[in-house]
């Protein structure tokens, strides 16, 4: 008969003990951690540190932060030539000279916000971000227009490159006024014949579109020109960017630092005046000191001259708008590429109108209605935050972050170099073939005309304050490095990009100072062994195999190392964030 143990305590089961790990239970155990660690790191997720500033400031290489005493902003400057380049070493490095071709410059920094000086001291040089890359991502789903991706530098596979994708397999790509256009249509992508007439012709065809970036990323990479949240205390009407009339003149308004009060009954107006000089100080290049909308980089002051900049004619004005009674109403007007547009949000309607030019220059045809939709009311005692873009041929109307109308409008490639520049693309065709050199003329900074931007207001009193510009990336075109007249790839018509189905064209937001696909002249051999493009007119130089891709960034999980004070570095957490 089987005996009962549960009445008896001393046979009650003990707990099984543990039995002692052996020395090969161990090494199977680490054996399986690191298979784990090298399938994770080879299959989903990998670290990278980015080591120059070709996509600053979205992220930053080894750069030198600044921070304006009358102001308060901080900014970025990149790495200087005479600095330790990677910045692992930390050391201070004096700002105010570097080393070009073995020639002394002086760099003049300056305060982006106020324009002042910045006293020439030794700095240190921090590290790159440091960032997270989804490896498995595109092995699910194909990769998508302003992704930020990394990749084998086709040039040399031995290098990874991290950039914005702009231009997808099976699309022909045409870098015109800073902006993305793409066509799908397999036609006519090359001219019948090398004239300056067929290679204009090849811009002019029909079946192009803008590509426009999705509202996250755009709000990720607006460049700031100028906020009065940063502006020195002393900041009067005379020292601001913003030029103000209206009923009397400006003498209905009041304008400090923080603020911006209109007292009248009238129409008022706030212009963005380009001819003021952002500050006083006596600077080596006055042009340095105008408040231009143009595709200017803090990160990039040490090694530009400040007369290289091209016009930029999309961008954002936003305000925190007070109005003292119900009703009023606040708008944009923007001159830009020979055309004007009006935006206009109050009396629970938002309306955008246009209009063209007509005839000889200078002269305008009359307004039309683009579009008109209801809008939430501008409640009198309370600030609304409103937005005006122009982007990416687009007028949108923006109250408290949501959109509240737009209209878009689609000019080709041609049709946006004919109103940027008032000069017809076959006529700039001609002027380059003319050229010895056959450099790409559309490259030629004087061509681009600039736009103007300013707020309007009716129906009385108001109060502003967070008055903001920020303009868009500007994809310059450019001629190659080489010296043999090269137009860089895709931005002129002498220099079509054709993407295979198994092609990507990808650039840097930081387009002044990114070796990047536009640039690119050769092409590894192994690379173009291993995947030759299809035949026709395909280009090899410049653009990146499907198999080169190693994944989307998507989050900055160690920021560049600061100081605070201390020769201790410590990570930046208050920087860390996704990547758009």
């Amino acid at each position: 008969m089987p005996t009962d143990t549960s009445a008896n305590p001393s046979s009650a089961a003990r707990p099984a003990q543990p039995t002692p790990e052996t020395l090969k239970d161990t090494l199977i155990s680490i054996m399986i951690a690191f298979t784990m660690a090298f399938v994770f790191r080879g299959f989903v997720i990998e670290a990278f540190v980015i080591p120059t500033g070709s996509m600053a400031p979205t992220l930053m290489g080894a750069h030198m932060p600044l921070r304006g005493d009358d102001t308060g902003y901080t900014w970025p400057v990149g790495a200087y030539l005479n600095s330790p380049g990677d910045g692992a070493s930390y050391q201070p490095i004096q700002p105010a000279v570097v080393t070009q071709n073995g020639r002394t410059k002086t760099i003049d920094l300056q305060d982006p916000i106020s324009g002042d000086l910045i006293p020439a001291q030794n700095r240190r040089c921090y590290s790159g971000d440091r960032i997270l890359v989804l490896k498995y991502l595109y092995g699910l789903r194909d990769p998508e227009r302003f992704d930020v991706i990394v990749f084998k530098n086709p040039q040399n596979t031995a290098d990874n490159f991290i950039k914005r994708l702009i231009g997808l397999p099976g699309e022909q790509i045409a870098l015109a006024d800073g902006d993305v256009f793409v066509r799908t249509d397999p036609d006519n992508r090359v001219p019948t014949a090398d004239t300056p007439d067929a290679r204009a012709a090849l811009w002019e065809q029909k079946g192009w579109h803008i590509a426009r970036k999705d509202p996250v990323v755009q709000r990720a990479v607006w460049q700031l020109v100028y906020d009065s949240s940063f502006a020195p205390l002393g900041t009067t009407a005379e020292t601001t960017p913003w030029a103000a009339s209206g009923e009397g003149g400006d003498k209905q308004w009041g304008i400090t630092a923080r603020e911006y009060r209109f007292s009248g009954s009238g129409e008022a107006r706030l212009v963005f005046d380009q001819s003021r000089r952002r500050s006083s100080t006596e600077v080596r290049s006055a042009s340095a000191m105008r408040w231009s909308i143009d595709d200017y980089y803090p990160y990039d002051e040490p090694n530009f001259d400040a007369r290289d900049r091209f016009n930029v004619s999309d961008v954002r004005v936003r305000c925190g708008f007070r109005p003292d009674k119900d009703g009023q109403s606040i708008g944009m007007d923007l001159s830009a590429r020979g055309h004007e547009f009006r935006a206009t949000i109050g009396g629970g309607m938002a309306k955008i109108e246009m209009r063209a030019p007509a005839g000889a220059a200078g002269v305008k045809g009359a307004w039309e209605n683009a579009t008109t939709a209801s809008a939430p009311a501008l409640p009198a005692g309370k600030f609304s935050n409103v937005e005006f873009w122009h982007v990416d041929q687009s007028v949108q109307i923006w109250l408290d972050g949501r959109e509240i109308a737009h209209y878009d409008y689609d000019w080709s490639p041609g049709e946006r170099i004919l109103y940027a520049t008032g000069t017809p693309l076959s006529e700039i065709m001609h002027q380059q073939a003319r050229d010895p050199q056959g450099r790409n003329e559309l490259a030629t900074m004087r061509l681009y005309r600039p736009c103007t931007v300013g707020f309007v207001f009716t129906g009385g009193s108001f109060t502003l304050t967070r008055i903001g510009l920020d303009r868009d990336l500007y994809y310059r075109p450019a001629s190659k490095n080489s010296g043999n007249g090269l137009s860089a790839l895709g931005t002129s018509p002498y220099a079509p990009l054709v993407l295979s189905p198994d092609q990507y064209f990808a650039c840097g937001d930081n387009s002044p100072a990114s070796l990047d696909g536009r640039l690119w002249e050769n092409i590894d051999p192994w690379v173009e062994e291993l995947y030759p493009p299809p035949d026709g007119p395909y280009p090899t130089a410049g653009v990146i195999p499907r198999e080169l891709l190693l994944g989307k960034a998507f989050f900055v999980y160690w920021p560049s190392l600061k100081f605070a004070g201390n020769p201790v570095p410590v990570p930046d957490f208050g920087r860390m964030r996704f990547i758009w």
